[in-house]
């Protein structure tokens, strides 16, 4: 009887431990939750793993996996492989333990160059104050030195966000035409164009490299390719 009950526990206690999709998480009570990133311009397609639990399945570059996961778990092993490797037979092309916080949401990337990946955890902004939003600047431009993000022709709203890491602006509600800067100068490096942002809004603009591809036709032109701007909200 002892040894039956010992059996039990151990098996509520995985259970706990299982990922699941966004959509049943009433049912788990301290979790975080995520979305994975694909931010490497020369890595191939990947799966993506968080423990045992594939979470991403053979996203592309700038893409995120179709679903958020929560986890009732702060330390996971986040894995990457090439899309379509069996997980159990090939070593992986990054792996890496990672911490969240239980009753956050995050965006994990996987960026930097395929001979040096890295996993880089970004904790999602809080909701803002009403008659505010937040834009928050996720950096992950290999090759990009800091960047400032800018009105275009007025103020600097974000200063010398630097490579793998992530700068939160909050600011009233409305329209703005905005860019990238070369940190520290009025250098510009991207134009957003012109965006609205409604009251307690929350949103990301992520910052990523020309692909592999794109940067090779560019220099053969010799031109440069252009950096890779998407907004997309928090979630």
């Amino acid at each position: 009887m002892r040894f039956s009950l010992r059996i039990l526990a151990l098996a509520v206690l995985a259970g706990a431990m299982l990922l699941s999709g966004a959509g049943v998480t009433r049912a788990v009570t301290r979790s975080a939750c995520f979305r994975i990133l694909h931010a490497s311009p020369d890595a191939p397609n990947l799966d993506v793993y968080v423990n045992r639990t594939r979470v991403a399945d053979g996203i592309a570059y700038t893409q995120f996996s179709q679903r958020r996961w929560c986890i009732a778990a702060t330390i996971v092993l986040v894995r990457a492989f090439p899309a379509g490797a069996d997980p159990n037979a090939t070593a992986p092309l990054v792996s890496a333990n990672i911490t969240m916080a239980f009753s956050r949401s995050y965006v994990i990337a996987v960026a930097d160059r395929l001979q040096q990946l890295q996993v880089v955890a970004l904790e999602n902004p809080t909701a803002p104050p009403a008659g505010r939003f937040s834009l928050r600047v996720a950096h992950l431009a290999v090759d990009v030195g800091g960047v400032d993000l800018a009105v275009t022709g007025g103020a600097v709203w974000l200063f010398n966000v630097a490579f793998l890491s992530a700068q939160t602006t909050t600011q009233p509600a409305g329209t703005y035409t905005l860019e990238l800067r070369q940190a520290g100068t009025p250098t510009a490096l991207a134009s957003l164009g012109t965006l609205t942002f409604r009251s307690r809004e929350r949103k990301t603009l992520y910052v990523l490299a020309p692909s592999a591809a794109t940067a090779m036709d560019a220099m053969a032109r010799g031109a440069a390719a252009p950096l890779i701007t998407f907004v997309e909200p928090d979630r």
